[in-house]
């Protein structure tokens, strides 16, 4: 169990990318391996979290505890057919909701760090206002989901935009100089705009070398974690990779990227059923990609072993268990990501990815009825360890470079 609490923020900026698709599964998937969790839609007056629940009509929610009607946030708290997940929504329908008073806004976002849970995931709604964006800072630990579609990427890019600097803006709040600095930095028509992050530093450290100092740390404090949603095929990973890029380059955010989950079927499927496709038993292959996704965050967080078995069925002759490894190495100035997953069932199979950001620089995929008479009887877990310490040994040896 974790030692300690953790919040996640989901965003993204732009409506339909699938932040609520991604928040009800990511729950669905930590409480399945024995977590205490809490979901927060934080989508103040365009809720809907609570319908992948199957919940039309919410009996409490958001809008009690704004309203009084509950003494704390976790009052409002409704259990799900996932054992340890519990739902905070916000469906209510009074006038004031999507635009609470500043009082109210502080009082949900301190009552939210109260909750008693092991993970705690807050949803939020399509846009950057300041409301918002004072949501996805509830911790620095937030999640951008992107779809790998220009108008998208734009929008999260924005997002984060918008982010770093109303961090920069709530930082120098009482500097009046330095705060009027930040606003004119964002203004494209000012003669005072500037392009990059690393610009405005060096402007507010002609000024005053130690603000410049606190702006640095402070956006170095936050490092988003970015999820690609609805991707097509692994071809679309290469969005990642421009988009980590120019958040590092233009804004100082270094971010870490921590899966994609595919355009499936199944996952549509789920979703028109009104319930999370982890608790639908024949969406195996959007299980594995939230696997993945699941090991990454909490490798992040260093409270979980990297390797742990995903059950897929219950039906035991059907089972399928599906396993791996993630691990990064850092060569030649880069840090390469090596992902081995191995899928067992009627037809087992082996595969090793190695990438860097979303750039693809080694696949390779084998059945193990194939493989298996040539490898001296080794077990298949046995055997996709030493494949994937190949691979991270391939990267150390120059066998695996990074091409312009």
């Amino acid at each position: 169990m974790p030692g300690k609490k953790t919040i996640w923020s989901v965003g993204g900026g732009k409506g339909g990318v699938g932040k609520s698709i991604a928040t009800a599964n990511i729950g669905c998937a930590l409480a399945q391996r024995g977590n205490k969790v809490i979901l927060v839609d934080a989508d103040l007056g365009g809720a809907n979290l609570h319908t992948y629940f199957g919940i039309r009509h919410p009996e409490k929610g958001l809008d009690d505890f704004l309203k009084g009607r509950a003494g704390s946030l976790e009052d409002t708290a409704l259990e799900t057919e996932v054992k340890g997940l519990r739902l905070i929504t916000g469906g209510g329908e009074f006038l004031g909701i999507a635009n609470p008073a500043f009082a109210q806004k502080q009082r949900l976002l301190s009552h939210i760090k109260k909750l008693e849970a092991d993970f705690i995931l807050v949803d939020l709604g399509a846009g950057s206002t300041y409301n918002i964006l004072d949501f996805f800072a509830v911790s620095n630990e937030g999640i951008v989901v992107l779809v790998p579609e220009p108008a998208a990427i734009q929008n999260a890019y924005i997002f984060l935009k918008s982010f770093v600097y109303r961090r920069l803006q709530r930082l120098f709040a009482e500097n009046e100089g330095i705060s009027r600095m930040v606003r004119d930095a964002t203004d494209a028509r000012s003669g005072s705009s500037v392009k990059t992050f690393s610009d405005l530093c060096e402007k507010i450290a002609s000024k005053d070398r130690e603000a410049a100092k606190s702006a640095i740390t402070e956006i170095k404090s936050f490092r988003p974690k970015v999820l690609l949603n609805m991707a097509a095929t692994k071809a679309d990973l290469k969005v990642v990779d421009a988009f980590r890029s120019a958040s590092n380059t233009f804004l100082g955010l270094e971010t870490d990227y921590i899966g994609v989950l595919y355009s499936r079927p199944s996952v549509k499927a789920a979703a028109r059923r009104m319930r999370p496709f982890m608790c639908d038993k024949t969406a195996d292959d959007a299980h594995r990609d939230m696997g993945v996704i699941i090991e990454s965050l909490l490798k992040a967080e260093g409270k979980e072993p990297l390797v742990r078995p995903i059950p897929q069925k219950e039906d035991a002759a059907h089972v399928q268990e599906v396993f791996g490894f993630n691990d990064n190495v850092s060569h030649g100035g880069a840090v390469y990501h090596v992902q081995t997953e191995v899928q067992g069932g009627g037809l087992p199979s082996i595969e090793t990815i190695i990438y860097c950001g979303g750039r693809i620089y080694f696949s390779k995929k084998s059945l193990w009825n194939d493989i298996a008479e040539a490898n001296g009887g080794l077990e298949i877990k046995d055997y996709a360890t030493r494949q994937h310490r190949a691979a991270m040994a391939a990267i150390k040896m120059d066998k695996i470079t990074l091409k312009g």
